[in-house]
C-alpha cells in the first residue's frame, strides 16, 4: 500500500515534522538496496578496578584509539559497546564480537581494568560513576536526572534487517510477544548496588520499567502511524535522536533493521550466538507470515507484560500465560514447544538454542556462586574470569 500521499505534511526525507526541521527518518528508510535477513548485533560491557572489583573509568581512553565503528560510548565511563559487521549468518556476527572482545580485554589490561560483562554488575555503585561529558549524555543527565544516573545496566541487541515499511511494522508488532522468551532464556542480572533482587534480570527492573519511552511498546497499525509517533516526540523537543526511544523492540529506519533489546549482555559468547540465532529464525519465520499473507493476531502489551514480569522474576522457571487459552503453563514448557516450532520454520541451525534450554541461566550462575562464597565480590571475580576464559 502507497502511504506516502496519506499526510500533506510529509517531508522528502519520508516523516512528518511539519516545521522546516528535517525528520530523523530517513527518506528511503527501508525502502533502499539493503540485503534482506541480514544480522548485526552490539554487546555492552564493563570495566572494573582490579583490586576492589568495582566500576571504573577508561571506555573512553580506550575508545581514543579503538578501530573505526568498532566500538561505542555508552552513558557511563566504565560502559563500553562492542559492535558488529553485517552478516548473512549469526556466526559472522558472533566471530567480529568474540574479536571486539579480545581487543578489550589487551585493552583493559593496558589500562589496569578487569573487563566483563553480565546484565547488571552487582557491587557496581551509580553513585561513583562518571557521565560521559558529550552532548547527547548531557542532554539525558538534564532531563531525566537521577533515573539515567542510576542505568547502570548492559544488555545485548540484536538486529535484522528488513525491506518495507509496513513489513517492519508487522514485525516490530509480532516481535514484542517474543520479548518475554527472550528475556526468560538470557536473564543475567539477579544483583543490583550488593543486594539480591529476588529479580533475574534486575537490568530489566531498572532500565525498561523506570524510564519512558523504555520497555514494551504498545503495538502500530501502520508505518504512518510510527512516523507520526516519531514526529510527535522530534516536535515536542522530547527526542533529539532516534536513538532516545529506548523500546524492546524497535525499528532502525537509520539501518533498516527491526531491533530486539530485550537480552541482557552474555558473559559466554556462546549464548550469544543462540540468542543470535534465535533472533534470525524468528524473524525469518514472521517474515514469512508477512509475505505469506497468513498475518497472526497482534497482542495487546497489557498481556504480553504478564509474561515479561514472569520472565523477568524467575527467568525458565516460572509461568507463562497462553494468550490463546488464558492458561499458565510452565515457561520452560513454552520455550520448548517455541523452539520445535521454529525448528519446523527455518533453515537455522538451533541446536545451541537447544542448549540454552538445558543448562543452567547466567542468574542462576551468579546465584549459585553467590550461595558458595556468601559473597558479591566473588560473583563480580568470577563473571570477569568467565568473560576472560571464554575467548
Amino acid at each position: 500500500m502507497d502511504t506516502t500521499k496519506e499526510h500533506d505534511n510529509r517531508d522528502e526525507r519520508g516523516a512528518a515534522t511539519g516545521t522546516g526541521e528535517p525528520s530523523l527518518i530517513p527518506g528511503n528508510a527501508f525502502e533502499k538496496d539493503v540485503q534482506e535477513s541480514t544480522l548485526g548485533a552490539e554487546e555492552e560491557l564493563w570495566l572494573a578496578d582490579p583490586r576492589s572489583l568495582k566500576l571504573a573509568d577508561g571506555a573512553q581512553k580506550i575508545l581514543a584509539g579503538a578501530p573505526e565503528g568498532h566500538y561505542t560510548g555508552e552513558l557511563i565511563d566504565c560502559e563500553i559497546e562492542a559492535n558488529t559487521g553485517i552478516h548473512q549468518e549469526p556466526s559472522g556476527v558472533l566471530e567480529d564480537l568474540v574479536s571486539r572482545r579480545r581487543h578489550l580485554l589487551e585493552e583493559a589490561e593496558r589500562l589496569g581494568r578487569v573487563l566483563g560483562t553480565s546484565g547488571t554488575h552487582s557491587i557496581g555503585d551509580w553513585r561513583e560513576q562518571e557521565i560521559i561529558d558529550q552532548p547527547h549524555y548531557r542532554r539525558l543527565k538534564e532531563r531525566l536526572g537521577w533515573l539515567i544516573r542510576r542505568n547502570n545496566t548492559f544488555a545485548l541487541h540484536t538486529h535484522y534487517a528488513v525491506q518495507g515499511r509496513e513489513k517492519v511494522i508487522y514485525l516490530y508488532n509480532r516481535l514484542r510477544e517474543y520479548v518475554p522468551h527472550m528475556l526468560a532464556l538470557s536473564v543475567n542480572s539477579p544483583f543490583w548496588q550488593g543486594e539480591i533482587t529476588d529479580m533475574q534480570s534486575s537490568r530489566i527492573l531498572i532500565f525498561s520499567r523506570s524510564i519512558h519511552r523504555a520497555g514494551m511498546p504498545d503495538p502500530l497499525g501502520s508505518w504512518n502511524e510510527y512516523a507520526d509517533y516519531v514526529d510527535f516526540a522530534q516536535r515536542s523537543g522530547a527526542i533529539k535522536k532516534l536513538g532516545e526511544i529506548w523500546w524492546d523492540v524497535r525499528p532502525a529506519p537509520q539501518i533498516g533493521t527491526v531491533e530486539l533489546r530485550a537480552c541482557d549482555a552474555q558473559t559466554e559468547p556462546w549464548r550469544t550466538g543462540a540468542l543470535l540465532t534465535l533472533t534470525a529464525a524468528l524473524c525469518d519465520s514472521l517474515k514469512e507470515e508477512y509475505e505469506s499473507g497468513e498475518l497472526q493476531p497482534i497482542r495487546p502489551s497489557r498481556e504480553i507484560e504478564e509474561n515479561k514480569w514472569s520472565a523477568q522474576r524467575y527467568g525458565m522457571t516460572g509461568d507463562f500465560v497462553d494468550h490463546d487459552s488464558h492458561e499458565s503453563i510452565p515457561a520452560r514448557k513454552v520455550l520448548t514447544g517455541w523452539l520445535e516450532h521454529l525448528e519446523s520454520r527455518t533453515r537455522r541451525d538451533l541446536s545451541s538454542v537447544a542448549r540454552i534450554l538445558d543448562v543452567p541461566t547466567g542468574a542462576d550462575r551468579q546465584l549459585e556462586v553467590y550461595r558458595e562464597t556468601n559473597s558479591t565480590y566473588e560473583v563480580v571475580r568470577d563473571v570477569a574470569e568467565r568473560t576472560r576464559s571464554s575467548v
